[in-house]
């Protein structure tokens, strides 16, 4: 990757709220790391949107997940009553991540801001930039609390 970036897109805060995103969800303020069954195993969910809503699944491999299956029975659990794009992402190391996505495409930049954010907000990257490898592309994720979050590529 070269030194210049070609392209910064900002997407501003992400949408955490459940009833917002939308997302069942009620035990605490945001739905993160929540327990959602399917196929009779529960998987980790964090949920929010910056426009569309999108589910987060943190796994060990992203290459060995059956993206398709698992992604729709994610994707159209009824907790999410209006569907979700679900990214499921590993943690490399360090501020690093690979990310799958399951939806319309193998990369949005949308979803790789999930990812950023989402690994930022299970603190698996305890940093405010990440670094997502996603669809064949690296970009960057940087989430100013205050201010939004951007992507970089």
């Amino acid at each position: 990757m070269s030194a210049k970036c070609a392209e910064t897109v900002f997407f501003g805060k992400p949408i955490t709220v459940p009833c917002l995103i939308p997302v069942l969800h009620s035990a605490t303020p945001n739905c993160v790391a929540e327990p959602f069954t399917a196929d009779g195993t529960p998987y980790k969910v964090t949920a929010l949107s910056f426009g569309t809503p999108h589910g987060a699944v943190l796994v060990d491999d992203v290459d060995a997940v059956d993206v398709p299956t698992l992604g729709r029975a994610l994707g159209t659990h009824p907790r999410f009553p209006q569907g979700a794009s679900i990214v499921f992402l590993q943690h490399l190391g360090g501020n690093r991540i690979k990310a799958r996505l399951w939806g319309e495409s193998t990369f949005t930049n949308e979803a790789a801001c999930v990812a950023g954010v989402a690994a930022m907000m299970n603190q698996i990257i305890p940093v405010n930039k990440a670094e997502v490898i996603m669809g064949g592309k690296t970009v960057f994720v940087t989430w100013d609390r205050e201010t939004g979050v951007s992507l970089s590529c």
